[in-house]
């Protein structure tokens, strides 16, 4: 039997220019089986960082949360997924969040680009 998550985010913004700010929430609810956490303190300098997905299921994770914690004067991070070709940019303060409770085809592989030193957490549950 797995171990129940949930996965919750609000975003606020005016439904219209002019409106009062309205809160927009995003929920999920799932178990997971498998749970990966990392901490990266990346090096000054460039290279590759590979997420190690584990013992993940072979559909993918359920959730992934990869937040970019704020410096002053971090780079860019380049965040791929499965492969491709177009990674998704981070920068600090940012954060990367998927949620899918029931994968079919879902993420499997990540890795993170970087060319100076940043720090980054990432949580998967699969």
């Amino acid at each position: 039997m797995g171990t129940p998550f949930s996965l919750q985010a609000t975003l606020s913004l005016p439904g219209t220019p002019g409106l009062p700010v309205d809160a927009i929430v995003f929920s999920m609810a799932a178990q997971y089986d498998s749970k990966a956490e990392f901490e990266y303190n990346l090096p000054s300098g460039s290279g590759t960082k590979v997420v190690d997905f584990g013992t993940m299921p072979a559909l993918g994770a359920k959730a992934i949360v990869v937040h970019y914690e704020p410096l002053v004067a971090g780079p860019v991070i380049a965040l791929t997924i499965n492969g491709g070709t177009q990674p998704l940019e981070l920068t600090p303060g940012g954060m990367f969040v998927f949620a899918s409770p029931t994968p079919a085809v879902g993420i499997t592989a990540m890795t993170l680009a970087y060319t100076a030193a940043g720090r980054l957490r990432v949580w998967l549950l699969g």
